[in-house]
């Protein structure tokens, strides 16, 4: 839109506002702010004008969100003083936070209102709640949300000192947590699986080291098969940290040789000093044993740590290890042994050893979300579009056109809530795709429920848009959707949403499919995720695929550019059987330029 249309579509506006035409005012001010790159103050004289147009309609709570937009606290809570869910909101966007719990509570919130009055250090009201939560008869067949409900109480417990009960609860949580897992892996569902296992190691890092190993190895194996290289090397050592800080070194050190040889396989600079760090807990284990009287683990222990030291060349630490052992109240000929080895290496030196981890700056602080706050809230806001806006416009630290989008969004929810018709309910769809949030799945899952192929039609679009591993199962039941302009839709999100985690679920749909379409759109998009396992997806397809997958695989073959692509080709080649799936690959390194 040029400045001139802008100018002019603003005096329309205007005009139909002081006309009392709000209606026509709204739709103009509507295109007005959903522009991709307005002023600030260009953007709040519009929403102020949206505030004036909408009391003129008498609809206060579209006026209300218009004005806690803009930080009018007051005026917006005098438009809507029995509506419950907003009079919460206001109340904590004016820092009223009693207050807030209170609406939550009397909206039948039980779990915001916990989740509240938790802010303000009221523990026993916050137990109350969430005793009565937890048993909500509907929660009966919810295993994962009455789980992270128990995980609440449980806390809540435990902040006032009532640590039977915290006990029982937790127990109660984790049975809970790992039955909704095992559930959610055997739906092909294994991001709402991580969900659980982030659950469980949350638990453990306050209780049984058991349950911090269970979360995070689950954890760690679904990030490596997605592909998440930063985000599984800071949960190893994470993992590792709090495993020291048990004291349990033995489980540090396997930590650490996994972690290496993870960098190893992925070319990273840390492998090295994942090595040191193994020696180290061995050390530290050997040093516990001795303490206790276990000389034959102390001596395992440091013999591991010296293997660990010495594969990078750590020799002058090796001898240090042997003279140590030397000492150690063994037989006489090991102890003279491990005497003549130290005076062996008495002029060793260490190499020069890189000694960096991950990088503070690669650390990903959306790494351990609040899993059992959010999904909660979730829960209660039932897949609510207007409510679920409602909640992203308190988000302080989320970007300017993310809150603009929820806005636009709540408000169109709120416009068209008396009388929300196809047309409506379809544009709502396309609404909560523009916004980009994770959050936006469950209206979204909701609208899908729709009886109209239009609506249903249109939430497969704005999947397209929702970059998250949660988009692809919804994705599927769009695939097998009676109406076929929502299986043409749910095709062309197989093919646009592609990035290196959703590999997993690209790959079930190649696997799972009826028709050559639906196989083909998911090899074209598995071609362009970056990864090993997409070019080894991609040989397979070429070796063993029907004609036409195998010649798409060929294609994307040829134009591939993932990591070591050149080295995989090469690799199949030497070992495919002569005749045709070797011509095949032959084919592939010709166009690609390498020689045979």
């Amino acid at each position: 839109m040029s400045a001139t249309d802008q100018r002019a579509r603003w005096r329309e506006a205007e005009s139909a506002l002081s006309a009392q035409r709000y209606d026509e005012a709204i739709d103009l001010l509507m295109r007005l702010a959903s522009r991709s790159h307005v002023p600030t103050q260009e953007m709040n004289t519009y929403v102020r004008a949206l505030a004036q147009a909408y009391r003129g309609l008498d609809n206060r709570r579209a006026a209300a969100t218009a004005l806690l937009f803009l930080g009018d606290h007051r005026g917006a809570g005098e438009l809507v003083p029995k509506v419950p869910t907003d009079l919460a909101r206001i109340h904590l966007r004016a820092g009223r936070v009693t207050e807030a719990a209170r609406a939550y509570e009397e909206a039948g919130w039980r779990g915001h209102a916990a989740l509240t009055l938790e802010r303000t250090e009221d523990h026993v009201s916050a137990r109350v709640l969430w005793e009565r939560i937890a048993s909500d008869p509907r929660l009966q067949s919810d295993t994962y949300t009455r789980g992270l409900v128990f995980f609440d109480l449980s806390r809540s417990c435990e902040r006032l000192g009532d640590t039977r009960a915290a006990r029982r609860h937790m127990v109660e949580s984790v049975h809970l947590i790992e039955a909704a897992a095992d559930g959610f892996e055997a739906q092909g569902q294994r991001e709402r699986a991580f969900d659980c296992f982030q659950v469980l190691l949350s638990l453990g890092k306050d209780g049984a080291f058991e349950n911090l190993a269970e979360g995070y190895l689950n954890c760690i194996r679904i990030l490596s098969e997605d592909e998440l290289k930063y985000y599984v090397l800071q949960y190893y050592e994470d993992f590792q940290a709090l495993a020291m800080e048990r004291g349990e070194f033995l489980a540090a050190a396997t930590l650490c040789r996994e972690a290496a040889e993870f960098a190893r396989k992925y070319a990273m600079p840390y492998e090295s000093a994942y090595r040191l760090h193994a020696a180290e807990a061995q050390i530290a284990a050997a040093d516990s044993a001795a303490k206790n009287g276990l000389v034959e683990m102390a001596e395992n222990a440091r013999a591991a740590a010296i293997d660990a030291l010495a594969e990078v060349g750590a020799f002058a630490r090796v001898r240090a290890q042997y003279e140590v052992m030397g000492q150690l109240p063994l037989p006489a000929k090991r102890r003279a042994r491990y005497a003549r080895l130290a005076r062996r290496l008495a002029q060793a030196t260490d190499s020069a050893t890189s000694k960096s981890t991950l990088p503070s700056h690669l650390r990903m602080e959306s790494a351990y979300p609040e899993i059992w706050r959010l999904d909660v809230i979730a829960w209660e806001q039932a897949g609510d579009s207007v409510e679920v806006m409602g909640e992203v416009l308190l988000g302080d630290q989320l970007a300017d056109f993310t809150l603009r989008r929820a806005l636009i969004c709540r408000l169109f929810g709120l416009a068209h809530a008396d009388a929300m018709n196809e047309e409506a309910r379809a544009d709502l769809a396309g609404q909560l795709g523009k916004v980009e949030l994770y959050v936006c799945l469950d209206p979204l899952e909701r609208l899908f429920e729709d009886p109209s192929p239009k609506v249903r039609m249109a939430v497969m679009g704005s999947l397209k848009q929702l970059f998250f591993k949660r988009s692809y199962p919804l994705i599927e039941r769009g695939l097998r959707d009676q109406a076929n302009e929502v299986r043409r839709e749910a095709l062309k999100a197989v093919e646009t949403l592609h990035f290196t985690h959703a590999l997993d679920p690209l790959r079930r749909i190649y696997r799972q499919a009826t028709t050559a379409e639906v196989r083909q759109a998911a090899l074209s998009s598995i071609g362009r995720v970056q990864s090993p396992e997409a070019v080894e997806l991609l040989l397979e397809a070429l070796l063993h695929g029907a004609p036409p997958e195998s010649s798409l695989a060929q294609e994307l073959l040829v134009r591939a550019d993932q990591t070591d692509a050149d080295g995989l080709i090469r690799s199949a080649a030497r070992d495919a059987r002569v005749g045709a799936e070797r011509s095949r690959i032959e084919k592939v390194l010709t166009a690609r330029g390498i020689r045979i």
